[in-house]
Parts: C-alpha cells; sequence; structure tokens
C-alpha cells in the first residue's frame, strides 16, 4: 500500500474514531439537558441534518484491516514478513495454519526426494529452502524469484513450516 494512501487511511480510521467517541457522549449530553433554556437559539434543520449525516457516516468500514489468524506463527516470520512487506509499503499478511500443513508436507517430501516444490496445496506462491532459520529470510530476499513471493501485494495468508534443514514458505 502506498504511503499516502496508508496516510489517509489513517486519517479516515482517526477521523471515524472521532466520530464515534462523538456519538458516543452524545446520548449523555441529551439526558443533561433535556429541555432547551429559553435564551437558546434552535439549530437550523439542514444544520442538524449535516451533523447527523456526519455521526452515521461509517468512516471505520473504509479501513482495510490486516487479516486475522486463527492462531499464532510458531516461528515468528509472519511479524518479520510484515515489518519487510511495510518497508516495502506493502500491506500486512496473516498467518494461516493450513498453508503451514501443506508447507509441511512439502518438507516432509523434500527430505525423501530432495529440495523442490513436491506439495503446494491451495498455495499460489511456494519458497522452499534448505539452512537454519534465522538466515531463511535474508536468503530468500537475496533472490529476485524468492523475493518476489514474499512481497507480491496480491497475497493476503501466509504459513511456514521446517523440518530440519528444510524449510517451506507458501501464501495465497
Amino acid at each position: 500500500m502506498p504511503f499516502v494512501t496508508l496516510l489517509k487511511t489513517s486519517t479516515v480510521f482517526s477521523l471515524g474514531i472521532l466520530t464515534l467517541a462523538l456519538s458516543a457522549t452524545q446520548p449523555a449530553r441529551a439526558q443533561q439537558a433535556s429541555t432547551p433554556p429559553a435564551t437558546a437559539v434552535a439549530p437550523k434543520p439542514a444544520t442538524v441534518a449535516v451533523a447527523r449525516a456526519v455521526q452515521a457516516t461509517p468512516v471505520a468500514r473504509q479501513v482495510q484491516a490486516a487479516p486475522v489468524a486463527p492462531t499464532g506463527d510458531p516461528y515468528g516470520f509472519t511479524a518479520w514478513l510484515n515489518a519487510t512487506r511495510a518497508s516495502y509499503g506493502l500491506a500486512p499478511v496473516g498467518y494461516d495454519p493450513n498453508l503451514s500443513n501443506w508447507a509441511s508436507m512439502n518438507n516432509g517430501q523434500q527430505q525423501s526426494r530432495g529440495m523442490g516444490h513436491h506439495v503446494m496445496g491451495p498455495a499460489r506462491r511456494q519458497n522452499a529452502a534448505m539452512g537454519q532459520y534465522a538466515s531463511i529470510g535474508a536468503m530468500w530476499m537475496n533472490s529476485p524469484a524468492h523475493r518476489a513471493a514474499l512481497l507480491d501485494p496480491s497475497i493476503r495468508w501466509i504459513g511456514i513450516a521446517g523440518l530440519g534443514a528444510y524449510w517451506t514458505f507458501n501464501a495465497y
């Protein structure tokens, strides 16, 4: 997501929170002053209509939230990937244990058959590697094809699994 769009989205979200906060205080004010003082001037109908329209606008729905994961990433890879994607102006992804299960199956195949993309399941993107976990992200980022999979703007969910020295990243 480009920085300008992110900034606009953050501003819209902040306005949405402000609108919700203001609308939450309105009933309390209405109870405190149930009858207007004799010197009060009634607001113009157009002003009231505009104020109500502003309060009723579902501003918070316009914000694109990060996908919510049913369980946590046991490796912490999702947090690393989201930080990396943010540095490129990309939206965050969520962790999907189903994609991790498919990645685990690929690791089993790699262990028995050697490196490769043997099992993908529903994944549209897959990275496979052999090495220590601490260096996997850097290895993939140093390879143009693997970096493209990690930074694909269309992916929303990822899974990762390791088996010994074999690692697989799946995404859709």
